[in-house]
Order: structure tokens, then C-alpha cells, then sequence
């Protein structure tokens, strides 16, 4: 059987990486047992950054060994202040490469934001390259995205730029949740609405409103854009929405209504487009619209009933509202005819005595 690569039986498998894990569990061990005999003696120098950074490389999950390192840092600023920047660059690298064995290591990236504040020079372009780098294997990784939002603030960048990533992102891929919430965020503080009806201003509103229906009609199926279109429209004070029937919002969420129903004629078993049809008739004219809302609703239960109660709810919710506005509605007339009828008495009253007195 020469020339054969022996195949080896899962008890060898096994029997090898049982020793490998013990030899690599003694070297931890070890290095373990140095940093905390260094630590408690005081020894916080070049050493013990160097051991701490050979175990994290390895596993950068413990955080005790970050808390080292801070300490040994700060101990090193002090004393040689002129050397920080240094040793700053050397705490990057390490939590770069700690990032690439685990992007989502809460301790790199905690370590990293805190090592920002240390040196007295930051290369912002370094970092949001790395956070590029980072959002290409995972869009959604939330650490990178939360970091994005730190070096942003510290590198005094602007608004504009961000949303115009955002912007980047979302045509790159319409499922880009964590896109579309970062858009959310920056879009009340560049472009505030002057009322409470909306978030928006009208024009800033309206591109929205344009750009989430390209993303609805080209998936709707993907759940990112239907959320934040439901942030979009209904995030306003609901009592200027109803108003008048002038609202500026009000004419928006009909224009988005007649999208979403000419949406759920190609769509007619699709529960996102239901759904957003009962919430927009609703917020619409509730009372109005509910019987199409409640036919929605079981058409709803249909198509996705491992969700039937938050259907029935939703449907009940309808009727529940509807039935409030009708009881304020007949209360606030009784007390009108009751004003009205009172009010003539007194008139009736006052003639008769006037009448008598003369």
C-alpha cells in the first residue's frame, strides 16, 4: 500500500486533537499564571503586553486581559507620555487582529474605542477603512456599525457624508437592515420637519418615500424596507394627522396607500403589503375603512397563521379605536344639543319675564 495516504479513523481524530487541545491548554495555562504573578507584583511593562497579546490573538474574549493592557497603558502614559502614540499603534494592530479572528468581539471592540481616547493623534481614515473592510464581510455586524458611530463623532465627520454611505449601502443591497436604521437615525438631524406631524421635512419625505417603494417593489418579500417605511410614516403625531384633511402627511400616506394597493394586485398573497395596507387605511380613515381593514385582516390569518393572534389583535385594536371615536363623537354631539337645548330654555326664560314685567 505504498504511496497511499492513510485515512485515519475517527478514535485517531479524536485521540490527536485531545492532545492538541491539552498542549495548547498548558501553554494558556502558563501565560495565565505569568500575567497574574506579573499583575500582582506590579509588573505592568512591555512583557506582560506582549504575553497578554500572544493569548488574545488566540482568544480575544477575555476580558480581564483587556483590563490589563488599559492598566499597563495608562501606567505607560504616565510615566512616558511621549512614548503613548507608540504604543497606541501597537493596541490597533492587536485589536485589528483580534477583529479578524472574531468581528464581533465585544472586547476588541470596546478595547479599540477606549484606546481612541489615549493618543493625542487618531488616523480616522484608517479607522473607517476598517469598518468598510468589516461591513463587506457582514453588514449587519451591529459592533462595527456602533464603532462606525463612534470614530463619526470623534472625527467630527459629517451627517451628510454618512447618510450618503447609507445611501451606498441600501442600492448596493435593499436588505441592508442595519443600513436602513442608521439612515433613521441621521435623517431627523439633517432634515428636521418645522411640525409634529412628521419627522421630515415634505421634500426630504417624499425622496424617502420614493426611495423605500424601489426597494418594496423590487423584494417584497425582505422585511428591512417595509420596517422603515413604517417608521417613516408613522412616527408622527397622529392628532395632526387626522386634523385636516389637508395635512401634507396625510396626502403623502394616500399616495403611499394607492402604491402599496396597486403593490398588492401583482402581490395578492403577500403579508407584508397586507399589512401595510390595514396600518395606512387605519391611520387613514380607520373608522372609515374598517371593513376593508378587518377583510384584510383574515386574508391576513390566511396567508400567515402562525401569527393569527397578532392579526385577531390588530383586528380587535380597530375595533376597539373605531368604537372610542364613535362614543366621543355621539358624546361630544349630546353635549352640544344639551348646550343648545339649555341655551333656549334661558332665552325662552328671559323673554317670558320680560314679557311679564312690561
Amino acid at each position: 500500500m505504498h504511496g497511499r495516504l492513510k485515512v485515519r479513523t475517527t478514535a485517531e481524530q479524536q485521540e490527536i486533537k485531545a492532545k492538541e487541545r491539552a498542549k495548547k491548554m498548558v501553554i494558556y495555562k502558563t501565560a495565565m499564571n505569568l500575567i497574574f504573578s506579573k499583575r500582582k507584583s506590579g509588573e505592568l511593562d512591555d512583557e506582560i503586553l506582549k504575553i497578554t497579546g500572544q493569548v488574545l490573538t488566540e482568544n480575544p474574549d477575555i476580558s480581564t486581559l483587556w483590563n490589563i493592557r488599559k492598566e499597563t497603558i495608562l501606567k505607560i502614559k504616565d510615566a512616558m507620555p511621549d512614548l503613548i502614540d507608540s504604543y497606541i499603534s501597537k493596541e490597533l494592530a492587536l485589536t485589528e487582529q483580534c477583529i479578524r479572528v472574531n468581528p464581533k468581539s465585544y472586547n476588541s471592540w470596546f478595547h479599540r474605542s477606549w484606546v481612541l481616547d489615549q493618543g493625542s493623534s487618531v488616523d480616522f481614515h484608517n479607522e473607517f477603512l476598517l469598518c468598510d473592510k468589516c461591513l463587506e464581510l457582514d453588514e449587519r455586524n451591529f459592533h462595527c456599525w456602533d464603532y462606525r458611530r463612534i470614530i463619526v463623532q470623534k472625527s467630527k465627520t459629517s451627517l451628510e457624508n454618512e447618510l450618503q454611505f447609507s445611501t451606498d449601502k441600501i442600492q448596493k443591497n435593499f436588505s441592508n437592515y442595519s443600513s436602513w436604521h442608521y439612515r433613521s437615525e441621521l435623517l431627523p438631524r439633517i432634515y428636521p420637519s418645522s411640525s409634529d406631524e412628521s419627522l421630515l421635512d415634505d421634500q426630504k419625505l417624499a425622496e424617502e418615500c420614493n426611495l423605500v417603494q424601489n426597494a418594496i417593489f423590487t423584494d417584497p418579500n425582505d422585511q428591512s424596507a417595509w420596517f422603515y417605511q413604517r417608521w417613516l410614516l408613522f412616527n408622527g403625531d397622529e392628532k395632526f394627522r387626522t386634523s385636516s384633511s389637508h395635512s401634507s402627511l396625510l396626502l403623502t400616506l394616500n399616495n403611499e396607500l394607492e402604491s402599496c394597493q396597486q403593490l398588492h394586485d401583482l402581490e395578492p398573497d403577500n403579508k407584508w403589503v397586507k399589512l401595510q395596507v390595514c396600518e395606512l387605511l387605519r391611520r387613514i380613515n380607520g373608522l372609515g375603512n374598517e371593513t376593508e381593514i378587518l377583510q384584510l385582516v383574515q386574508q391576513l390569518i390566511k396567508v400567515d397563521p402562525l401569527r393569527k393572534g397578532y392579526y385577531t389583535y390588530f383586528g380587535n385594536s380597530t375595533i376597539l379605536m373605531n368604537l372610542k371615536k364613535k362614543i366621543k363623537k355621539e358624546f361630544t354631539s349630546l353635549i352640544l344639543n344639551t348646550l343648545i337645548v339649555s341655551g333656549s330654555k334661558i332665552v325662552e326664560e328671559n323673554q317670558e319675564k320680560r314679557t311679564g314685567q312690561s
